[in-house]
């Protein structure tokens, strides 16, 4: 479904100036050409089971917390992300997978720091809350921050190309 948004937004563009489009644009929207009407279609019956599924958590859960990414920060000139378990990514949202199908739920969600990494990286947590009620979700995250007490704690200046590597 991710390519279908591409389409919409970009179709055009591809065909007039796909000279002056970044590659992952170009991927993301010939993956949305090359759907058939059918893929479509079974796409949003497994996003309408998925809404199912997690409507049914929210009856029991008040929230899902997730990583807010799979992978720590990386360089922001690199095109993919580190490897996790020895796998390589093959493309730059392979670590943007738990956050990205939460897209599909049509649930509020926000991502929130959780601490840092050994680098001083920030790491993040993935609030994700019931549908239709994001005041509830905005004060599990003043919550959250209030009890691991960040706020205090400045973010660090991002300088392209000085982030430690990652394997």
């Amino acid at each position: 479904l991710r390519g279908q948004h591409f389409v919409v937004d970009r179709e055009l563009q591809l065909r007039s100036h796909r000279d002056r489009l970044k590659p992952d644009i170009i991927w993301n929207t010939e993956r949305g050409l090359a759907q058939t009407p059918s893929d479509i279609a079974r796409a949003e019956r497994e996003r309408a089971a998925f809404y199912g599924r997690m409507v049914a958590f929210f009856g029991t859960y008040d929230l899902l917390v997730t990583p807010g990414a799979l992978t720590p920060a990386f360089d922001v000139n690199l095109r993919n992300g580190p490897a996790i378990g020895g796998q390589k990514l093959e493309n730059y949202m392979g670590g943007s997978t738990v956050t990205a199908v939460i897209t599909l739920t049509a649930c509020p969600a926000m991502a929130v720091p959780c601490g840092f990494d050994q680098f001083g990286r920030p790491v993040g947590l993935q609030l994700v809350g019931k549908p239709r009620d994001e005041a509830a979700l905005l004060r599990a995250a003043v919550l959250l921050e209030q009890l691991l007490g960040l706020a205090r704690l400045l973010p660090i200046d991002p300088k392209p190309g000085t982030v430690p590597p990652t394997t």
